[in-house]
C-alpha cells in the first residue's frame, strides 16, 4: 500500500500499532565488537560450567589438578532492512511528515525484527511437560507454577538475581489475577521495559511480550540467552546515513536518490541474532533431559497450558 494522499487526511497522527520492544532487555547482551576480525558474522560464546571443590585425603598428601570447562554457544548475526522507495511525486503531493510517514515505520519493522531473533528463539523451545498450567485457569494451580519455576532456577543454581518469566497476553491475565502479585511502581522510568513489567513474585520479574505464543511462558536467569546487536557501518557512497536507537536497538538509516527510478531511497537496517545458552555440549535439540521433559536447562525452563 502506497502512502495516503494528503487530501482529507486528519492532521491528528494516530499511534503506531506494535508490540513493545523488550526481551533483549532481559538476557545478556553481546557487544558488537566481539565481532570484528577474524570472527565474521559468527561468534562463540564461552559459558564457563560449575566446578567442584576436592579434598586432601591426608596432609602432604597428592592434590588433583582439574580442567575449567567451558562450554560454546554460536550467535549468528542476520542483517534485517527495511527500504522504501519515495517517488517525486509522492514526495512532491503526498509526503507531509517524513519522520512520521516514512522513517517511524521503518523503525518499528527493523527493531521489531531484531527482537523476533530472541523470540524465535524462545518460541523453538519445547515446554516441559512435568510443569504446566492447568487447562482452566486457577490462582492456586498459577501459584504452583509459580513457585515450581523458582524452585527449578534455585536448584539448578541460577543466581538469586536477573530471573526473569517472559509471558505471553493469555499467561500474564493468569498472573495479574494471582492475590499478592506486586506490581511495578509505575512513577518510575517510562522505559518500554518497565510499562511490559506486569510485576514482581518470588524474586522473578514478570515481563508481558506478545510475540511469544500463546499460552506459553519461558522462566530464566538473564544468562540464560544471548542477544547480539548493531548498526551498520555508514557507507561511504551514501547521499546521507545515520545511525539512531530505537528501544534499546541499534540501526541505521541511509538516504540515496536512485535516479533510474526518479526516486529517494530510505533503507533502514540493522545486524541482530540470538540464542539459547545450553549448559552441555550438546546441540538444542538433543537436550540433557529427554524429549518429553522439554529443553529444561539449568538457565531457563519452558511452561505451556495443559491439554
Amino acid at each position: 500500500m502506497a502512502l495516503l494522499t494528503a487530501e482529507g487526511i486528519s492532521k491528528v497522527a494516530l499511534a503506531l500499532l506494535g508490540r513493545e520492544i523488550v526481551l533483549p532487555a532481559t538476557v545478556t547482551q553481546v557487544p558488537m565488537e566481539e565481532f570484528k576480525g577474524s570472527n565474521g558474522d559468527t561468534i562463540t560464546v564461552r559459558v564457563p560450567q560449575p566446578a567442584q571443590a576436592r579434598t586432601q585425603s591426608s596432609r602432604g598428601a597428592d592434590i588433583t589438578y582439574d580442567d575449567i570447562d567451558e562450554v560454546p554457544v554460536k550467535v549468528t548475526m542476520s542483517h534485517l532492512y527495511h527500504a522504501k522507495l519515495l517517488s517525486d511525486e509522492e514526495a512532491a503531493f503526498d509526503l507531509e511528515n517524513f519522520g512520521l510517514q516514512i522513517t517511524r515505520p521503518q523503525v518499528q519493522a527493523v527493531a521489531l525484527g531484531a527482537e523476533d531473533q530472541l523470540v524465535a528463539v524462545m518460541n523453538a523451545l519445547t515446554p516441559d511437560t512435568n510443569v504446566e498450567f492447568a487447562a482452566t485457569a486457577d490462582d492456586d494451580d498459577t501459584i504452583a507454577v509459580l513457585l515450581a519455576i523458582r524452585e527449578f532456577l534455585t536448584k539448578s543454581g541460577a543466581p538469586t538475581t536477573e530471573r526473569y518469566c517472559a509471558v505471553s497476553p493469555s499467561i500474564a491475565t493468569r498472573i495479574l489475577s494471582v492475590p499478592n502479585f506486586s506490581k511495578i511502581n509505575e512513577s518510575g522510568s517510562d522505559s518500554a521495559l518497565r510499562r511490559a513489567v506486569i510485576g514482581v513474585l518470588y524474586g522473578m520479574t514478570f515481563v508481558e511480550s506478545a510475540g511469544l505464543d500463546d499460552d506459553t511462558m519461558v522462566g530464566y536467569h538473564s544468562s540464560g540467552f544471548c542477544w547480539a546487536n548493531g548498526a551498520p557501518p555508514n557507507p561511504r557512497g551514501a547521499t546521507e546515513s545515520a545511525a539512531i536507537a530505537d528501544s534499546g536497538i541499534s540501526l541505521r538509516q541511509v538516504f540515496q536518490y536512485v535516479p533510474d527510478k526518479l526516486s529517494d531511497a530510505s533503507v533502514l537496517s540493522t545486524f541482530a541474532g540470538a540464542a539459547a545458552v545450553l549448559d552441555d555440549e550438546e546441540s538444542e535439540s538433543e537436550s540433557t533431559e529427554s524429549e518429553e521433559s522439554g529443553d529444561t536447562q539449568a538457565r531457563f525452563i519452558k511452561v505451556a497450558v495443559g491439554s
